[in-house]
Parts: structure tokens; sequence; C-alpha cells
């Protein structure tokens, strides 16, 4: 699997021998712990030996390939993009700098976040997109329920439709770019620009790439709203996500409260995890289900 090509060779051939068997979602590797998976929303510990400050160290510097400053934008917000649009999340002391979080040291645990293609999801979605303009939707969902595996879908469904579709790839984890190739299958008609603020590149794509539609993963900023409105004002659908547990949980948020006052998205779709299985439910954002 190539999400553990970060991992110390030992670890990565113990880890490995579990993939191959496992859907395996995340892996967690906390210092004096064993390793866990998360598989089906659940976590679970593996029988293996327990991590240490050494190993954690080690994969972190992998993970950079061994040019940790050359990561630096991304550790100030947590997380060291891999190749293939998986992605590392770190804790521990976090660097701060005129009350800015500037990187993390003395690591004292990782995520690994696998990435999947999972055409599955075409027979969900492929019945909203056809000849049509696209339309603005926000996918809703709590953490590690799979937003942007379904914004990668239709954002792949969309272009292949003719679509013109631009995505503001803010993390790297929609289009996976190595080398300027996508890692996965985004669709014909897809322009993706990565390595700035969500804001930056749609305003860099609204002016150079004509998008019918503009795709971004969570919304989770003030001016990740300011993007949106940019692509509202252009007459741009728009494809985002949010954390959330619903509709109803989102219009409790101050954050998102604004978020829906631009009146831009014209549906919501929220994923629902119950006994390790996903479920789908559109509704129009007046509340009416589809």
């Amino acid at each position: 699997m190539q999400a553990i090509a970060c991992l110390t060779e030992e670890r990565a051939a113990a880890l490995s021998r579990v993939a191959e068997q496992e859907r395996i979602e995340e892996l967690r590797l906390r210092c004096g712990e064993a390793p866990s998976v998360r598989i089906g929303g659940a976590e679970r510990p593996l029988s293996l030996a327990p991590v240490t400050a050494d190993e954690l160290r080690e994969t972190v510097s992998r993970a950079a390939r061994y040019s940790v400053h050359s990561y630096a934008e991304s550790m100030r917000q947590g997380f060291l993009p891999l190749e293939g649009g998986h992605r590392l999340g770190l804790c521990g002391t976090a660097v701060a700098e005129n009350g800015s979080v500037t990187g993390v040291r003395r690591i004292s645990s990782l995520n690994l976040r696998v990435a999947r293609q999972i055409d599955a999801l075409d027979d969900i979605l492929a019945p909203y997109i056809g000849e049509g303009a696209p339309f603005s939707l926000l996918v809703l969902a709590p953490p590690g329920c799979g937003k942007t595996t379904l914004v990668r879908e239709w954002v792949r469904l969309v272009s292949d439709a003719g679509h013109t579709t631009a995505v503001a790839d803010e993390r790297g984890e929609i289009a996976g770019l190595a080398e300027g190739v996508p890692q996965f299958r985004i669709g014909r008609c897809t322009d993706i620009l990565e390595g700035c603020t969500k804001k930056q590149a749609a305003l860099m794509l609204l002016k150079t790439m004509s998008p019918a539609l503009v795709a971004m993963d969570e919304i989770t900023s003030p001016e990740d709203i300011e993007a949106v409105a940019l692509c509202t004002h252009c007459g741009t659908a728009v494809l985002a996500a949010a954390h959330a547990a619903g509709f109803d949980d989102l219009r409790r948020r101050p954050l998102y409260r604004r978020l829906l006052s631009l009146g831009v998205f014209e549906r919501v779709l929220t994923i629902e995890q119950k006994d390790g299985k996903r479920s789908y439910r559109m509704e129009k954002t007046e509340g009416t289900t589809c």
C-alpha cells in the first residue's frame, strides 16, 4: 500500500500484511502504544510492538523527504501531504511565533489518512449530474466519514459530463498531484491548483480557467467563506465540504451560518455512518428531502 511508504521498513512490512486483508482508513501511531487502525469508523489496536519516539521522528523525516523546511506551510497546519493524496497528521508540541503556530516538534502521535478512489459512489451520485449546468453542493459529515472522497468523485462525474471543473486543492488531497499528474481519476475537464489557500486558488482559477464548477475541501475559516463568495460573484457553482452531523447541526454553528447566509448552496449531501456502513442523504437547503 503506497500510503505506508513513509514508515520504517520493519513497520511497513508488518502493516502491509494488515492492509492486504483489511480496508484501512487510518493508521494511528502513538508514542508508547501499539499502532492502531481505523476501519469502518472504529479504531482498533494491532498486535505489534509499541511505537517509539525515534520511530515517529524517522516517519516524519521520511514523509518530508528529509527536508522538513520544504513543508513548513503544511506543517504549520498540522500535517504533511504524501504522494497519492494521502496525509500524515501531526501531534506534539506546537511551535508558536507572534501568536501563530509555525510547526510541531517533539512529535507524540501521527495519523496516516489513507486516500482511495471509490467508484461505487457512481450509482449514488450520477442521478444528480446531467447535461445541465452544475449546481452548488455542500457535503456534510463528521471527521473521517469520506467527505473528500465524495468531493473527488463528484468532480470526476461533473468533469466527465463535459463541464469545465477547477479544483482548489489546498491540502493536495483531492487530486493528489505528483509531478503535475493527478494520482486519482478526477475527470477529463478538470484543472487543479494546489499549494495555496482556497481564496488565492479561487481568484487564480476564476481569472484563468473559466470553470463552471470550483471544488474545494473543508470550509474551516472566514477566508474559506470568502473563497466561496468570490465564486458566487462570478456566477460559478461551488462544491465544498464541512464538518457537521447534518444540516441542522450546520446551522447551529456561527461560521457556517455565515456561509449559508451567502445563499450559495442549492443542496447539501449528508454522509452518515452506522455499524461501519455509510448512507447518503441529499436535501435542498430549505430542508426538503430530494
